[in-house]
């Protein structure tokens, strides 16, 4: 599930005006001192993702992200969009260390490493230990 605040939708609206007609994905990133929070970016749809309509707005999830830390609520402070769900806060810390999928970095995380074309270390660890238990 996903709530979107009235604050939330009215700059959501606002941002997406002139902008295609694409939903607007909810992905989990990794940034600053490594502290885990949600972006969105807007995207189309891929088989795996679970879709909302909120106030005529369409927002699109990875199910399994999903199910690990929703429900996700978005709210807004007027500047920035605030994204929280279970155990991911909105960030805090200072957001000068990079983080991102590949051996390289360079490619957005999900946060989910089951289904990552592209995982970094981490991921590869994660993959490795599902595959052989």
């Amino acid at each position: 599930m996903i709530e979107v605040t009235i604050e939330a939708t009215k700059n959501m609206a606002d941002y997406l005006k002139d902008k295609d007609m694409l939903p607007v994905r909810i992905f989990l990133k990794i940034g600053g001192c490594g502290i885990h929070s949600f972006g969105v970016v807007q995207e189309a749809a891929q088989p795996f993702d679970k879709e909302f309509e909120v106030d005529g707005i369409s927002y699109i999830i990875e199910s399994r992200l999903l199910k690990e830390y929703g429900p996700i609520k978005i709210d807004s402070d007027g500047f920035s969009f605030r994204i929280s769900g279970k155990g991911i806060h909105p960030p805090i810390g200072c957001g000068t260390c990079g983080y991102g999928c590949g051996s390289r970095g360079g490619y957005r995380c999900t946060g989910v490493c089951f289904s990552c074309k592209n995982p970094c270390p981490t991921g590869q660890r994660i993959k490795s230990r599902r595959a052989s238990g």
